[in-house]
């Protein structure tokens, strides 16, 4: 079976995140005008718990462990399709015990003033639950063959049709209903993508052997990457019902909004990460410098993503202008404009974290993440009367103690090429972003956000973060305008 390119994967990856965000532009502009803003908060802090307590649930874990011995035997030669069975078996298992706890957990919703009309989006997210469960196992089955493309298209999919149906039923429904509906449309979408691309789904029971000759380490591993997932939903998920605790239903709704906002960046990282991880396993299979693959992915996505929250942070002020961002809602833009300058550390935490339990340092991340996260959390609830701002810095807190972690294990030196233009791309993207809150926006705005980005770009240029084998990896008329900033891997 053909191996899909790495450029094509990242690529794939990320393609649901922008056609995510460029069909939220439309999502926005109904959003903002049909649902009231008290109500979308009522769901945002609803769903906040939601998915905590699918976060809670290690079973994704574990069939990520299994995913990556799948990669490596198939690296060399041998059968994948016992890894397969065993992980749609445990992707069964994990979406019965998801919808009981959600169902179960109806006074819990109550008992945080959710009203109670808003439970059958609830019920709905169940179904959508089970389809996303087997939509998983069937594209780890995909990245553990090296078919990441495929496995990005399937999400592609998905997503235009989540993003189609949201649209169109918040016009007709005109309530939050519209978007359970649609989450449960695109998951079944990208099922039934995968299920036509992959051609079967092996006996579960099949799988049943191989989760348990190989249980103990299933277990470890899936631990560390259960707990590394969690600590990713927690840091939104907590934050926002943090918020809704303690400044009600309208700035959850405004900071619902923002971290919607961030997450057409940040979803860099696990699209990064999904062709990474499948290319160190295979290289940890054939024996190759998994290192080295790391450098090449690790500091280009750092610089692209930095590029890319300057150039959104641009564009904010003008959405209220083009009528995107509507009402009260547009008191969410400056802090989105804050938030953004953490977008490549998020990147980069999220790079790390899955080179680190690829390569069967998993404990390590875990450690690193926890901490992160710990002190974020804790500086947030000490200080969240300073207002909604202080939940912003808090995120910045979580990402940079664990970056700061991670950088010192690997002891990269201050004065590589590499580190220099890691460390520009951050200053001159945090420069961009908190401009915008800080100064007289109509003043500073976009002289400086322009100013940045040109930087940026001409730092690109001076220190070459990409690989030449990216090259051959992009259509023809795209090489002449990336060859620059390219330079051999050592």
């Amino acid at each position: 079976m053909r191996r899909e390119g790495a450029v094509a994967g990242v690529l794939l990856n990320y393609l649901p995140t922008v056609a995510n965000y460029v069909l939220a532009i439309v999502y926005i502009v109904v959003l903002t005008r049909y649902i009231p803003l008290t109500q979308y908060g009522y769901y945002n802090a609803l769903f906040a718990i939601v998915n905590t307590i699918g976060a809670v649930i290690p079973i994704p874990g574990i069939n990520s462990a299994i995913a990556r011995e799948g990669a490596i035997e198939f690296a060399r030669g041998r059968d994948a399709s016992p890894y397969f069975a065993a992980s749609v078996f445990m992707s069964l298992v994990m979406s019965v015990i998801y919808a009981v706890a959600l169902v179960a957990a109806v006074p819990i919703y109550l008992g945080n003033g959710v009203p109670p009309w808003l439970l059958g989006t609830v019920y709905i997210y169940v179904g959508a639950v089970i389809a996303q469960s087997l939509a998983g196992a069937l594209g780890l089955y995909l990245w553990l063959v090296g078919r990441v493309a495929t496995q990005g298209a399937g999400a592609t999919i998905g997503m235009l049709v989540l993003r189609g149906f949201e649209v169109a039923l918040i016009v007709i429904m005109r309530n939050v209903y519209a978007i359970a509906i649609s989450t449960l449309l695109g998951s079944l979408a990208q099922l039934l993508y995968y299920l036509v691309n992959v051609g079967f789904i092996p006996n579960p029971i099949r799988g049943l052997g191989t989760v348990l000759s190989g249980i103990k380490g299933f277990l470890e591993l899936g631990l560390q990457s259960w707990v590394l997932g969690y600590v990713g939903t927690l840091i939104t998920s907590v934050m926002t019902y943090l918020v809704y605790r303690y400044l009600g239903p309208g700035p959850t709704a405004i900071y619902g909004l923002v971290l919607a906002m961030i997450g057409s960046i940040t979803a860099m990282g696990p699209a990064v990460s999904t062709v990474l991880s499948s290319r160190v396993s295979h290289g940890i299979g054939v024996g190759v410098n998994v290192g080295r693959v790391f450098r090449d992915f690790a500091i280009p996505s750092f610089i692209a993503s930095a590029l890319m929250a300057q150039l959104v942070v641009l564009a904010l002020p003008i959405l209220p202008r083009l009528g995107i961002v509507n009402g009260d809602y547009i008191q969410s833009i400056p802090y989105a404009s804050a938030l953004f300058g953490s977008a490549p550390l998020f990147v980069a935490v999220t790079v790390y974290s899955s080179y680190y339990w690829v390569v069967g340092r998993g404990w390590y991340a875990v450690v690193n993440n926890l901490v992160g996260l710990g002190v974020g959390i804790a500086t947030y609830v000490a200080l969240h009367g300073l207002g909604l701002y202080m939940a912003v810095v808090s995120i910045y807190i979580i990402n940079v103690i664990t970056l700061i972690a991670y950088w010192t294990l690997e002891r990269w030196s201050l004065r590589s090429k590499a580190v220099l233009a890691v460390g520009l791309a951050l200053a001159l993207t945090l420069a961009s972003s908190w401009s915008l809150p800080i100064g007289d926006a109509p003043i500073t705005w976009p002289t400086v956000q322009l100013i940045m980005i040109i930087a940026t770009t001409a730092i690109a240029y001076m220190t070459k973060p990409l690989p030449t084998t990216i090259l051959n990896q992009i259509p023809k008329p795209l090489k002449p305008l990336l060859k620059p900033f390219t330079t051999p891997s050592q």
